[in-house]
């Protein structure tokens, strides 16, 4: 929540949607990487350490500690603005959530980032038992989606933003990702996954990135800190409020009903972003190249 902030109060609510888009979607290339050597790691551990999960905890609070506490004591960026809360104001949730473009934004990152959220978790668990007889399997398919968020975020994303629109973009990613939960609720073979969740992460990613800088840019830079409370409780109610309706609706784990309710909720994303779009913005200023013109 206070990376968003930093980001927001980087890029004004005046700036460039395109460049903060791009910041944004650049966290999700460690989160990728973390993503794919995260499994890779935890049975390394468990064949060659400790097959001990107290172990493992303590491990990882461990290595947190000495990591991050040194990066962010060093190269945080200071707040130049002592006015500037980087901080959630409640006081100013209400007053925020008037907005229709606001509620507009969350509820597209919620229909986007709860079905994508879900299918991870509930595939990640139904390969972890194989994963310890034949562990290539399951880091070459997370590896293989760590490196198309990489080219996503360097190479696709960029070149989109300078020739269509953002409404445009929003819809065909969502379209793309319902078409990529259709092809995984028929197809469950492994090299399906390998070219289906390729796919789902691509337009995930793109949607994610796209709808955050909107949703932050709507709300502005005066209150980033709410901005970005609102960003993460949205993917978090999202996160929790889809496993549960399914798990309500279906008793078992139903990768095919899963996949079905997060087409339907794609493609009604789909709908709300033709019609009610419209105002989201679109700057020719500042195109990001990959290049590193404008970096």
């Amino acid at each position: 929540m206070i990376i968003d902030a930093a980001i927001l109060n980087m890029e004004s609510e005046d700036g460039d949607y395109k460049k903060r888009t791009r910041l944004i979607t650049r966290i999700m290339i460690p989160q990728s990487i973390g993503y794919a050597l995260g499994p890779y790691c935890a049975l390394q551990m468990i064949f060659f350490v400790t097959p001990s999960l107290e172990i493992s905890q303590a491990l990882c609070a461990f290595l947190a500690v000495i990591t991050l506490l040194p990066v962010i004591w060093n190269y945080f960026p200071d707040n130049p603005n002592p006015n500037l809360s980087l901080v959630p104001d409640l006081s100013g949730y209400f007053e925020v959530l008037k907005s229709d473009n606001v509620k507009l934004y969350a509820l597209l990152l919620m229909m986007v980032t709860g079905p994508y959220t879900a299918y991870d978790s509930l595939l990640r668990n139904s390969m972890a038992s194989s994963a310890i007889r034949d562990p290539n399997n399951m880091h070459n398919l997370f590896l293989t989606l760590g490196l198309t968020t990489v080219f996503v975020n360097a190479v696709l994303l960029p070149k989109l933003q300078t020739i269509i629109s953002t409404q445009t973009l929003l819809s065909g990613s969502f379209s793309v990702l319902a078409g990529s939960y259709l092809y995984l609720a028929v197809f469950h073979d492994l090299i399906h996954l390998f070219i289906g969740m390729p796919v789902q992460v691509a337009a995930a990613t793109i949607c994610i990135g796209e709808l955050s800088s909107q949703l932050m840019g709507a709300i502005g830079k005066r209150k980033a800190g709410t901005a970005a409370s609102v960003l993460r409780m949205s993917q978090l109610a999202a996160t929790l409020l889809v496993p549960f309706v399914h798990g309500t609706l279906v008793p078992h784990h139903d990768v095919v009903s899963l996949c079905l309710m997060s087409a339907a909720l794609s493609g009604g994303a789909v709908m709300l972003v033709k019609k009610f779009g419209s105002s989201m913005v679109f700057s020719s200023e500042y195109l990001p190249g990959f290049s590193g013109k404008y970096e």
